[in-house]
């Protein structure tokens, strides 16, 4: 496909929306080529955690968590994207440092704040202090966002969050003695005993100071900045993810 083809508008999409051109993959989005690799664990007695038998430096965050690892073929190689499924790398990175979700841009350059966050309505509205895993949004990655990721389409909520510090992780709990998974997926927050036998697969952040932010009021947004403007952005954001 060209750049200037689009991918078939999805249901539930607001109708001031113009469709997504082709090719436009969220930057946290896994690839068919993006596999987990074998993890050969260990208990690590003089730090009292779990750990690699061959690990090095990048296996571990700035707080000392181990993380799983996933390959990490050049842009080229990635093969087709997986739409369902999250890399771990890149959603770390864009939670730790606030990337939007869909340009890995910086969503405020000067981290003030307020941050646009999307999730499925399914769980009703967000409330204070709610955890996340889902990386914050530009206006116009978010008018993206409703139409390729599966967890928004037809159905989303949205909300302003003057702050989001780093709250933990979720990832597989394993038995310090046995090393054999204990709870699997699980949301474990930074001060908890049980990080340090985690294997991580997300960065969570804490929603501070929110401010819920209707569908109607982004829809009229969306409306404001016009079909041309959006039509714009939406290039301009295809050229940042290589898909043009």
């Amino acid at each position: 496909m060209t750049g200037t083809e689009r991918r078939p508008g999805p249901t539930g999409v607001p109708s001031v929306l113009p469709p997504v051109p082709a090719g436009i993959t969220p930057c946290i989005t896994g690839y068919s080529r993006e596999t987990p690799l074998p993890l050969a664990l260990v208990a690590d007695p003089v730090r009292g955690r779990l750990a690699y038998a061959d690990e090095t430096p990048y296996d571990r965050d700035s707080w000392g968590t181990l993380w799983t690892r996933t390959a990490m073929p050049p842009r080229g190689r990635r093969g087709s994207p997986r739409p369902q499924v999250v890399h771990p790398y890149r959603q770390r990175r864009a939670m730790l440092d606030l990337w939007c979700r869909i340009c890995k841009r910086p969503v405020d350059p000067g981290y003030t704040g307020p941050y646009l966050f999307l999730r499925g309505a399914e769980g009703g509205p967000v409330c204070e202090g709610e955890h996340t895993g889902s990386p914050p949004l530009h206006p116009p990655c978010a008018a993206v966002a409703v139409q390729v990721c599966p967890d928004l389409r037809g159905c989303w909520t949205a909300v302003w969050a003057r702050h989001a510090p780093y709250w933990g992780v979720t990832g597989d709990v394993h038995d310090p003695r046995t090393l054999a998974p204990r709870a699997v997926r699980v949301e474990i927050q930074a001060e908890s005993s049980a990080v340090r036998w985690t294997v991580s697969h997300r960065m969570l952040v804490e929603l501070q100071h929110v401010t819920p932010l209707p569908r109607a009021a982004l829809e009229r947004e969306w409306a404001r900045l016009g079909r041309d403007r959006l039509e714009h952005e939406f290039a301009r954001i295809a050229a940042l993810t290589g898909a043009v």
